[in-house]
């Protein structure tokens, strides 16, 4: 399944984060959650499996540095109410609390700390061009 939606929604005490409807069919049977930088990544397993190959493949990552990476991987499956439980590790690893905008990349689904996405979007308007960047080419 290809992703491309945005959603906002939050992480309850517990951590746990509600899968948005339009994410569920993808990840019933389960999926990997992972750190991907500045935000973590909701993969169906084929997937993580073709994503893994490609930063392998790449050059550009050590093999200490991909057995870094693959430590932050956990499998989920989401329970009866469509939640999926996000360990403390990786919240804090992406610098998130309770606000996350999930945003479908294609391959995967990323969830950012809403504040560091609302900042994200603010830098990319703020550069004025973008509207006209994206007529351009669209």
């Amino acid at each position: 399944m290809d992703f491309w939606e945005y959603n906002e929604h939050n992480i309850d005490d517990k951590g746990r984060l509600v899968l948005p409807a339009s994410f569920r069919s993808a990840f019933e049977s389960g999926g990997l959650l992972t750190y991907h930088g500045r935000y973590l990544a909701l993969f169906e397993y084929a997937r993580w499996e073709a994503h893994l190959r490609t930063m392998r493949d790449s050059g550009n990552f050590s093999p200490q540095e991909l057995r870094y990476l693959k430590s932050f991987v956990t499998e989920f499956t989401p329970d009866g109410q469509h939640r999926v439980t996000v360990p403390t590790r990786l919240r804090d690893r992406a610098g998130i609390d309770r606000e996350v905008a999930l945003i479908g990349m294609g391959d995967h689904v990323a969830v950012y700390a809403r504040d560091v996405w609302k900042a994200f979007e603010e830098e990319l308007d703020s550069g004025g061009d973008l509207a006209d960047r994206l007529a351009e080419a669209l």
